[in-house]
């Protein structure tokens, strides 16, 4: 009797043994298919991020052709027929198709795909610039200047587009591989590229002026010829992107938004981005679209070659200071640095301001370094982080909409900025624009401290907690219901 017990015993431990094999080489399977699963899938998370940062620097070098289409058209057809007004029409038909497409893919970025509305923005921009390259075989400066506004139009649809889809698929595709990086790479991929395509566009400008001798028309069609093929060129990338598993896993493909619920919980938040988005693009858009032309006021004879080259030096300066503001997101925080860099507006604003008349009439050089210094703080601060905090502020299945309605704030902002720039001018000084400058700074400077810091925000938990949030409310409950 025993020698029965002692052999069940036995028998028992070694099936004991044989379990916990089992389980350890399963869960040992589970984290090889795991591990196998996150390697398969980094080279589409980088596809994403490449593609993204590719589509921010086409998108920066189309906004930076204002600029010089200003300068362009002011030569070719003359002030009386390209008035201030069409100057700000044109520079505006960009920004206000920008606000359509920022909201229309805000939300249908979250509701279907991040991959196909990105597809979409890059075609529409493709379209609006090969229709603006075809500008001067309209006949009469009238009808040359309407079909310039829709061609901006359309290519501004795609524009803003692609801030939501680009912003939320980007900040995604980091989680999942470098998450601890997925501030300064964000900044990296959008600020720094879009910065970027400034200084490239103003160097095409005048690399074809000296080329050929000073003519605009062959200035413009290089510049609009190279913003054809940019969003040509990224789409082969976005072709091999694929969406992040946080949208995989919380989206609303198949169910409707429950847009009280997100606005109950989200609304001082969505109102804290929306400020600081408008506040930095109101200051940042007009100042970047009409440098040109302030400097074109101040260079002795108007020379075109010399008002280029002085544009370039300018667009060069906020480059550095998106670097720096990608080193400080992750070391003193995103509301620190915008803090930073809106208290830069304060000090150069009312510096440059109130020293206009010296600097622009004995030293050129001084007023585009303290010009460029304003523009390199801006960037560094809220350039670099309200587009950051925006996407970190909400959570996957409604990030692209939260992130959207911020930014179409942003671009409403820059439409009435760059709407009442040449009237702040004419009735108050050229001066006064660096005055505003200085005021918003301390309004930005307000606001940013209200808005939340994402530095340690976990993406996953916040998907958690909102849709806990929302079964608690009773949305999960009656969604499955219906389904059911």
């Amino acid at each position: 009797m025993g020698s029965d017990c002692t052999m069940i015993e036995s028998l028992a431990s070694a099936e004991g043994k044989e379990t916990k094999i089992v389980a350890a080489e399963s869960l040992s399977d589970l984290e090889a298919d795991s591990a196998s699963s996150v390697a398969a899938r980094r080279p589409g998370s980088i596809w994403t991020i490449i593609g993204c940062a590719l589509a921010n620097f086409s998108d920066g070098y189309q906004q930076s052709l204002a600029s010089s289409t200003n300068v362009v058209f002011n030569h070719t057809l003359g002030t009386k027929a390209y008035t201030s007004s069409i100057q700000t029409r044109i520079s505006n038909a960009l920004l206000v198709g920008s606000v359509i497409g920022i909201v229309v893919l805000g939300y249908t970025s979250d509701k279907f795909s991040r991959k196909g509305g990105m597809l979409l923005t890059s075609s529409l921009v493709v379209i609006g610039s090969l229709l603006a390259t075809l500008v001067f075989q309209v006949h009469g400066a009238h009808n040359i200047l309407w079909f310039l506004t829709i061609a901006r139009g359309i290519a501004g649809v795609g524009v803003g587009g692609e801030y939501p889809s680009s912003a939320a698929a980007a900040l995604e595709g980091s989680n999942e591989h470098f998450d601890a990086h997925r501030g300064p790479i964000l900044v990296l991929i959008s600020t720094l590229m879009a910065t970027s395509g400034g200084p490239v566009c103003t160097f095409v400008y005048l690399a074809s002026l000296l080329g050929s001798g000073n003519n605009l028309k062959v200035a413009y069609h290089a510049m609009y010829g190279v913003s054809i093929f940019l969003p040509l060129f990224v789409v082969l990338f976005r072709l091999k992107m694929q969406d992040g598993k946080l949208f995989q896993k919380s989206n609303f493909k198949k169910r409707s938004v429950p847009w009280k619920l997100v606005l109950r919980k989200y609304w001082l938040r969505l109102l804290g981005t929306s400020s600081a988005f408008f506040l930095y693009d109101f200051v940042n858009f007009p100042n970047s679209i009409m440098s040109s032309v302030i400097i074109n006021s101040i260079v002795p004879d108007h020379n075109i070659r010399s008002v280029a080259l002085w544009k370039l030096i300018l667009a060069l300066f906020p480059v550095p200071g998106v670097l720096f503001g990608a080193w400080l997101v992750n070391r003193i925080g995103r509301k620190w640095t915008g803090v930073l860099g809106f208290s830069g507006y304060i000090i150069l604003g009312f510096i440059i301001g109130g020293c206009y008349t010296p600097l622009t009439t004995k030293s050129i050089p001084a007023f585009v370094v303290l010009y460029g210094l304003l523009q390199c703080l801006g960037h560094s601060g809220p350039g670099a982080t309200i587009g950051l905090m925006s996407v970190e502020s909400y959570p996957t299945a409604v990030r692209g909409m939260g992130y959207g309605i911020s930014a179409s704030f942003g671009k409403a902002g820059a439409a009435i900025g760059t709407q009442v720039f040449t009237p702040i001018q004419a009735a108050a000084g050229k001066a006064a624009t660096f005055y505003v400058a200085g005021g918003v700074g301390a309004l930005g400077t307000a606001i940013y401290f209200f808005l939340p810091e994402g530095r340690a925000v976990d993406l996953k938990l916040m998907d958690e907690e909102f849709e806990l949030y929302m079964r608690e409310e009773g949305y999960a409950d009656k969604t499955d219901e219906n389904s059911s």
